[in-house]
């Protein structure tokens, strides 16, 4: 069986199983007995397909979590971001951060339950899988580890997810398959926390570096048919350098952000430190399933979507940043949803400098032009944001079908080497940080900084920089909200951020289904009426 074939099947294993967990799994804090029942039936675990099934499963799931009601840019994004909302109230509440408005969405995306199918999934697989190991020889020891650790690792990344949007959740670390769940309390998201940061450190000592990449390979294959596609070693400690910034632990941040960007194999390091500004943005790109299997590890985190003509499609609207900022002339749609405005664009990447690839004059053209990697139609009233525009069928020249298979990126080189920039500065190693920022100015067509001649050898100045340097290369991919959040905490003159952070502002409402479902969980205070 050829590379691509096996993939394919793998995908569409994904795709069948999660939709089964899906169908039958009710609430996990609504006491629904019928998921747990499907899910551990002896005949679920008696074999390498059904692990490996399984396995799949949970990223489908997590997948499912973060691109349910566009959750992923409805919370990184949207909400007190750069995008305008043209026309819709229910992204309007989301920007303006009015998340207690009666809206579907809101009220779908504030509801937790999809990260507990993840968590009770995970845990079930941990639990369980090891039994194979007794009855089918086919699944080994080696394969159990290496598939538990990246279960693990989604596990933690779920309990993450959730802290930096509700704070005090519910710490669960085992699954519930005999069918009753208890009304368990909020644990305090500091414990989270240390839960999440040693289970990666636990899952980053038994992942390889590359699956696939040893004489035995990873279920038959080599590292090229796992790259950007599952989690590694380099994987974990991608989501520890997160979690460390999150918590102010700079150290530590600097620690596991340097063991990606300085550990991570030298031909990936030659290939996007940082993707090109053409690759960012091709259709065929970073956030195109089949990209080039050595830029494809660039995706250090991703949740991958897969269209092919001939399965399958795991194709939509939901789980797709596309369905609200993309129109015509890209797809069949009249007008997007949300734009960034031509303010916007200038304030962004125009302020002092104006010559960025992403969104800049081109002084090499007669007359001087725009550069519009990330634009695409700016004399339009509502310029098409086409950063990212993963459209199915577009390898034919056909956008008419208007659904998108764009893989979600938690984090990608760049990202990391951002985080690190920003570590580094806290720990007083300009002279490093600068280095860093500067490469991908370079790479994005922007002059390098001088510590004393730009930044007036003031370290909060640094620091501006850097963040005002994520907010350009990072937009549409998740991030804004978390790094306005960091920015407020350490920068300290975001004053509407830091009334909110005091007050518990930054967190979503739990939704009322949770709460009613579970009288031990109490709303956040900030949107308690």
């Amino acid at each position: 069986m050829n590379r691509l074939l096996y993939i394919q099947r793998m995908m569409k294993l994904l795709v069948l199983a999660a939709p089964l967990l899906f169908s039958s799994c009710s609430d996990l804090l609504e006491n629904d007995n019928e998921f747990f029942h499907v899910a551990t039936q002896e005949q679920q675990w008696n074999s390498l397909t059904d692990t490996r099934s399984a396995m799949f499963g949970v990223y489908g799931l997590m997948r499912t979590a973060l691109g349910e009601n566009n959750t992923f840019w409805a919370t990184g994004d949207l909400r007190m971001g750069d995008f305008t909302v043209r026309i819709r109230s229910d992204l309007q509440a989301i920007r303006d951060n009015k998340l207690d408005s009666p809206f579907e969405n809101i009220k779908k995306i504030s509801d937790w339950t999809r990260f507990y199918k993840v968590i009770n999934a995970a845990c079930l697989f941990i639990e369980k899988a090891k039994e194979v190991v007794e009855k089918d020889p086919a699944y080994s020891e080696v394969n159990y580890t290496y598939d538990a650790a990246q279960v693990r690792v989604i596990r933690a990344l779920a309990y993450f997810y959730m802290v930096r949007m509700w704070g005090d959740v519910p710490l669960i670390t085992y699954s519930y398959d005999n069918g009753s769940f208890p009304k368990v309390a909020r644990t305090d998201a500091g414990i989270v926390l240390n839960y999440v940061i040693s289970e990666l450190r636990e899952a980053a000592k038994l992942l390889p570096e590359q699956l696939g990449a040893t004489s035995d390979k990873y279920y038959g294959f080599d590292a090229n048919t796992w790259r950007g596609v599952l989690l590694n070693r380099y994987s974990a400690y991608t989501i520890l350098a997160h979690v460390e910034a999150w918590r102010g632990n700079y150290i530590d941040a600097d620690i596991y952000s340097a063991q990606v960007l300085d550990k991570v194999p030298d031909f990936i390091k030659t290939i996007e430190v940082l993707t090109t500004t053409s690759n960012l943005v091709s259709s065929k790109g970073i956030f195109y399933d089949d990209y080039n299997a050595d830029y494809r590890a660039a995706r250090l985190v991703s949740f991958n979507y897969k269209y092919t003509s001939n399965q399958i499609n795991e194709v939509g609207t939901d789980g797709h940043l596309e369905s609200w900022t993309l129109a015509e002339p890209i797809v069949r749609k009249q007008l997007p949803d949300i734009y960034l405005s031509k303010d916007t664009l200038v304030n962004m990447f125009m302020s002092g400098y104006t010559s960025d690839n992403r969104f800049g004059l081109n002084d090499l053209t007669t007359p001087v032009a725009y550069y519009e990697n990330y634009i695409t139609g700016l004399s339009l009233e509502y310029p098409i944001f086409s950063k990212i525009q993963v459209v199915t069928g577009s390898e034919n020249g056909s956008h008419n079908l208007g659904v998108y298979s764009s893989s979600i990126i938690f984090s990608r080189l760049a990202d990391m080497q951002l985080l690190r920039a920003e570590a580094l500065v806290i720990l007083n190693r300009v002279s490093d940080a600068l280095s860093l920022l500067n490469e991908l100015r370079d790479m994005r067509n922007l002059p390098s900084l001088s510590y004393a001649k730009n930044l007036d050898s003031d370290p909060k100045k640094l620091l501006k920089e850097i963040f005002q340097e994520r907010r350009r290369e990072l937009i549409g991919e998740g991030h804004r909200w978390y790094d306005r959040i960091r920015e407020a905490r350490i920068v300290g003159d975001d004053w509407e951020m830091m009334t909110l952070i005091n007050n518990g502002g930054i967190y979503w409402p739990v939704s009322e289904n949770v709460m009613r479902e579970n009288p031990a969980i109490e709303q956040n205070d900030y949107w308690k009426r």
